[in-house]
């Protein structure tokens, strides 16, 4: 039954006619929203980090949840306790019904005040009775009693005839009380006009926005502090990946995100960072690696090249200033041929490497590998004549040709420096033994001599460029250390591959593998 409000006072008049908000935000809730705006302002000044924005936002959510369900309930107490009160003064009217006659209270009763029900009249809140003119019958006021003249006070602050014809209640302030009234007719034409005081009903709505206050504050406390722990908990593998990159930043390569804990979509950003991370390590090995071996290409070529041409100038200085004899001068110049033609062959087997990788995909066509390697191994027996050759496989039988698609310029090179690796490196009385042959979906060329061998350490190293387990003897004997990566170059080229056997004192064998003509026609 909540009517319209109207009050004597016009100050008051305007707080009550606010309903139960204005009389909530009246109370202890109005600092909250007082001092100055610039503090509100940094207050609410979004937070740099990721965990604040998080906690800023559950507090935000959960206070306007907090908020809204705090509105809904003080609304609904404030309603039903409005009920009550209005349902207190309908009683007083039905006490008067009960008791009253038909006569009207200003003219026909004996007594009009009969019509006042003694649960009114010993009530400390004010009543009045109206006549039905509307003018308060005064012989019903009792000036004994304080509240009980605030009669036409009362009957000034509501419209006792509307407010009994809509049958509402309202409210009203009289001496800085608030009151709730009700006008019910009664007695013919008389309206009574009962009230009942507020400020009990106001006093525990307060105490229940109190009460709301502080769990709200509670809860929203609360929720903070665990979402900054859950938040550090589950951005910690965020902190671990910023410790990583630093480290790596600072030049740990090998450092790596610790893979415990973290949720699916973390564990999976963490595989793939892991993953990148061992590749840029990989990457920036591979890198440092091929710096330091064109470095050490760099310095090996320029010794190599600078030991010939030193001789050839100090036989060249020789011969200006006249100091060779017939004889010294035919060493020398034998000397500057051999030196010069050591040069070229370096300087050839250098432009074949650097072929090599400049075209990796040499230009392929069918050619006999067999047929090369009887052919490289007379031109070794026509080098080394007392040396044990044996031919074995495809070698024995000269009409069965072994094809594979390659270059054949490039595996003639090949074969060439494998036999000429045996011839340099190994006594000239080593057995030899080449043999072309055809096994599991392959074509292989196996290249087995008796010589001394390689120890293990040596053996890891034999592709390098200008390497020589006998770095003396080998530049006696002509070789340039580039042989074997020659080698290892044609048959990569080539998409095959290359393994050696050997021990010191057991020899050595050099396999090459390359894939079956037969199968890729």
């Amino acid at each position: 039954m909540n009517g319209a409000v109207k009050t004597a006072e016009p100050a008051a008049a305007a707080a009550v006619t606010a309903g139960p908000a204005a009389a909530v935000t009246s109370g202890p809730a109005a600092p909250v929203t007082a001092g100055p705006v610039a503090p509100v302002k940094s207050a609410l000044r979004r937070p740099r980090s990721l965990r604040g924005s998080l906690t800023l936002v559950n507090v935000a959510l959960l206070a306007l949840g907090l908020i809204l369900a705090m509105a809904t309930s003080l609304v609904g107490v404030w309603t039903i306790l409005i009920g009550q009160l209005d349902d207190t003064l309908r009683q007083d009217v039905q006490d008067v019904r009960a008791s009253s006659s038909p006569s009207s209270p200003a003219s026909a009763s004996p007594d009009p005040c009969a019509a006042v029900p003694s649960a009114v009249l010993h009530r400390s809140a004010p009543y009045a009775l109206l006549d039905s003119g509307g003018r308060v019958v005064r012989s019903c006021v009792r000036e004994s009693d304080g509240p009980r003249r605030n009669a036409d006070a009362l009957a000034a602050s509501v419209s006792p005839v509307a407010l009994a014809d809509r049958n509402e209640g309202a409210s009203v302030r009289l001496d800085g009380e608030v009151y709730r009234v009700g006008a019910q007719r009664v007695a013919g034409d008389g309206i009574l006009l009962s009230t009942a005081p507020m400020a009990g009903m106001m006093a525990t709505v307060k105490k229940l926005f109190l009460l709301e206050l502080l769990v709200s504050a509670a809860l929203l406390s609360l929720l903070a502090l665990l979402t900054q722990r859950a938040a550090r908990r589950r951005l910690r593998p965020l902190e671990d990946m910023v410790q990583t990159a630093s480290a790596i930043a600072a030049g740990h390569l090998g450092s790596r995100i610790p893979t415990a804990g973290g949720s699916s979509e973390v564990t999976e950003l963490r595989t793939a960072l892991n993953s990148m991370l061992q590749q840029v390590e990989t990457a920036f090995r591979c890198r440092e690696e091929a710096s330091d071996q064109v470095k050490r290409f760099a310095a090996d070529a320029s010794h190599e090249l600078r030991t010939p041409l030193a001789t050839i100038r100090g036989y060249a200085q020789l011969f200006d200033k006249g100091m060779l004899g017939p004889e010294e001068q035919e060493r020398a110049i034998g000397r500057i041929a051999s030196e010069a033609d050591r040069m070229n062959r370096l300087v050839e087997e250098l432009l074949a490497l650097a072929r090599l990788e400049q075209q990796p995909q040499p230009q392929r066509r069918p050619v006999d590998l067999a047929l090369l390697a009887r052919e490289a191994a007379v031109d070794l027996l026509a080098v080394q004549p007392g040396r044990p050759v044996t031919e074995a496989g495809a070698l024995k039988r000269e009409d069965e040709p072994v094809p594979v698609l390659g270059d054949e310029g490039l595996l003639r090179r090949l074969v060439a420096n494998l036999l000429s690796n045996v011839s340099v490196h190994t006594p000239p009385e080593a057995p030899v033994t080449v043999e072309v042959t055809r096994e599991d979906e392959a074509v292989l060329l196996r290249v087995r001599d008796d010589g001394p061998g390689m120890r293990p350490e040596d053996a890891a190293r034999i592709f390098d460029r200008f390497f020589r387990a006998d770095p003396d003897r080998a530049r006696r004997t002509g070789g340039s250390g580039l042989g074997m990566s020659i080698v290892q170059a044609v048959v990569q080229a080539h998409d095959g591959t290359l393994r050696v056997e050997t021990g010191l004192g057991e020899g050595m064998t050099v396999e090459v593998r390359f894939p079956d003509t037969r199968l890729t026609a």
